[in-house]
């Protein structure tokens, strides 16, 4: 474990292990045997005896055998809760793996119960504080944002602090207020709810109520009113007491807390979809352009292969778009020149909003350079402009401005200080309510009729912006048109060109040997299908253990193509390995997921599924012709 900056502590039994875990430890490894070998009372007393903020992680060698589990050490797992169960044999880059997630998640329970007492303190200040402020009710309250009321029950009449009638909209003294009065500002739908809180608070002696309020400024606020009930030596009520606190703010920040939270669950979702569309649509792609070269001069085959791979282009850009809001694209970040990408997709938005808008360009020489991938920043501009061209039907002007801004840590973007490239599409259509405006980045969300749109646009553009480190601004006046802001990070780095397709793919320059790792058979069958048809000779493996142990025992190959997302271990790890170990075999990283993972080294590239037999062909022919002069071969021993 040293090797592996992992400090073990070895228990000779139980009670070591308890005075072990009472000393502290960042995860338990353990055999399912022990579990079954002595009295573990104290040990499951210390595990039902920790504290709210700690859940011990368990990571448990399994027997590993057919017989089934005795009912004594299925009781004994159970009791133990966090229980990671591993298989033996098993690789030890597993059960390392298990122990660094084990150590992670258990930092993560210190760091949780770090910022709970970090709050309880916080909280226990600032209740000092008040008690301190007691003394001076006036203050106190006016520091907390509340107004004070006293209504006199016999004569009606009331007395506030100016704070309560400023929370209702009223610039000077409301000049006279009551129940009545109060009742009025309630919303239409909560007014019946109110009254009977007062009415119910003569017999109860306390008022608590929460709801709504239209101020007579035009805002709609929501409020927190609470007051005591005060009576006479007979118990006749005289007199209501309380405060009233704008409790607007709390109320946004939880329904953006709530949004948030929704918004991620639905990229989770999405983004697992796409990556398995992606899967599906690797070996379609694959076969059509195959069967597109193949019979070149049929003209009908033509037309109908044609055909499907235009729907599967488009289904792919669907993808990409969930992939795009999930921020779990393969993105390929790299400086580039906005003015110059914006200079050259101007036609091709021109043409596609059509002739009664006009498509005005404000492109300064001094822009700086953006990071970020080209592709996607040229889909999402062409997003924005096709959102423009459905909100001006009847025509308009289209402004697509560019400039660099620097912003300090104190800015309104919500972004961290530095310079950054602004991207401004405005058009002049008939904009967007207050309404619409909340819920215009929410996947799937359209204003469009049925069958006119995904609901992914501007999902799509403002995944983009999150996932690049830079941030999407909308802005919209019904009936003068929209605003949309596109920050992304400048660098000082020189642009690059994109390049251009190959329309046809590389031959094989040579017959080298392709080491193909992927765990879907389908995708592998397809892929290593478009890598023969080209010359090349195809290992095929399903996984990347596999391809680890083929590689240490041997095997001959030129250059590696490994999926990234497998059971066990991925293809970054894979190459992580391999490079550890002296290895520098060429490798191709593909993903229909995640741009990278934390495993991945961040010298090798990486193809996007799903791709063309020129894609592939192409990615291929660079690294043998980059990285083949110092690849080392290995001794062939086929597996």
């Amino acid at each position: 474990m040293s090797k592996n900056q992992i400090n073990a502590v070895i228990c000779g039994d139980l009670a070591e292990l308890l005075a072990g875990l009472q000393e502290g430890a960042g995860a338990v490894l353990l055999t399912e045997e022990a579990l079954t070998i002595g009295n573990p009372a104290e040990i499951m007393a210390w595990v039902a005896a920790q504290p709210k903020w700690s859940d011990m992680p368990f990571i448990v060698l399994a027997n590993g055998t057919r017989a089934p589990r005795t009912a004594i050490a299925t009781s004994r797992l159970s009791e133990l809760g966090n229980v990671v169960l591993l298989e033996r044999p098993l690789h030890a880059e597993a059960m390392l793996g298990a122990i660094r997630s084990a150590r992670k998640a258990r930092q993560r329970q210190y760091e949780v119960r770090d910022a709970a007492e970090t709050m309880e303190r916080a909280v226990v200040d600032r209740t000092r504080d008040l008690e301190t402020a007691r003394e001076s009710l006036e203050i106190a309250l006016d520091a907390a944002g509340m107004g004070s009321w006293d209504l006199d029950l016999a004569t009606g009449e009331a007395r506030r602090t100016q704070r309560h009638d400023e929370i209702f909209g009223y610039t000077d003294s409301c000049r006279r207020w009551d129940i009545e009065t109060f009742v009025s500002h309630v919303d239409a739908g909560d007014r019946d709810r109110a009254a009977a809180v007062f009415d119910r608070a003569l017999e109860t002696g306390s008022i608590e109520l929460e709801c709504g309020i239209a101020a007579v400024d035009g805002r709609h606020r929501w409020i927190v009113v609470k007051g005591r009930v005060r009576y006479d030596e007979d118990g006749r009520p005289t007199r209501m007491s309380g405060v009233v606190s704008d409790v607007t703010d709390r109320k946004e920040a939880d329904a953006q807390l709530a949004q948030a939270q929704k918004m991620d669950a639905i990229g989770q979702l999405t983004g697992g979809v796409a990556h398995d569309f992606n899967n599906l649509l690797t070996p379609i792609v694959g076969s059509l352009d195959m069967m597109r070269r193949r019979h070149a001069d049929d003209e009908r085959t033509q037309r109908m292969v044609t055909g499907a791979l235009q729907a599967a282009e488009r289904a792919a850009t669907l993808t990409q778009r969930l992939l795009a809001f999930a921020r779990r694209q393969a993105l390929q970040p790299k400086a580039v020149d906005v003015g110059a990408l914006i200079d050259g997709i101007a036609d091709l938005i021109r043409r596609s909003l059509g002739p009664s808008i006009n498509v005005v360009l404000e492109l300064p020489g001094d822009v700086s350079s953006a990071r970020v991938d080209p592709n996607q920043l040229e889909l999402a501009l062409l997003n924005l402009a096709i959102n423009a061209r459905d909100a001006m039907p009847s025509g308009g002007r289209l402004t697509i401005a560019a400039g660099t801004a620097v912003l300090d840590d104190r800015n309104t973007i919500g972004l961290p200080g530095g310079s950054y490239v602004r991207l401004v599409a405005a058009d002049t259509g008939f904009g967007m309510d207050a309404a619409t405006l909340a819920r215009a980045t929410e996947p799937f969300f359209s204003t469009k009729g049925i069958g006119e749109g995904t609901g992914l646009g501007l999902s799509m553009v403002h995944g983009l912006a999150a996932q690049s480190g830079g941030a999407l601004r909308l802005s919209s006046t019904p009936g003068t048109g929209t605003e949309v802001e596109l920050w992304l990070p400048a660098t000082d780095e020189a642009a690059s060109d994109a390049g251009e397709a190959r329309p046809e793919p590389v031959k094989a320059r040579r017959a080298a040997t392709v080491l193909l790792v992927d765990d879907e058979e389908l995708v592998r069958s397809g892929t290593a299908d478009m890598l023969r048809d080209i010359g090349y000779v195809v290992v095929e493996m399903g996984s990347a253990s596999q391809a680890m142990s083929a590689i240490r025992s041997g095997i001959q190959v030129d250059v590696l193509v490994s999926d990234y997302l497998m059971p066990g271990m991925t293809g970054g790890a894979l190459i992580s390995g391999l490079r550890s170990a002296g290895n520098q075999l060429p490798a191709l990283l593909v993903t229909g997921y995640a741009a990278a993972g934390e495993d991945v080294p961040g010298n090798v590239p990486r193809l996007a599924k799903p791709f063309r037999q020129a894609d592939l062909a192409a990615k291929v022919d660079d690294l043998l012709r980059d990285g083949g002069a110092r690849a080392r071969r290995l001794n062939a021993v086929q597996p």
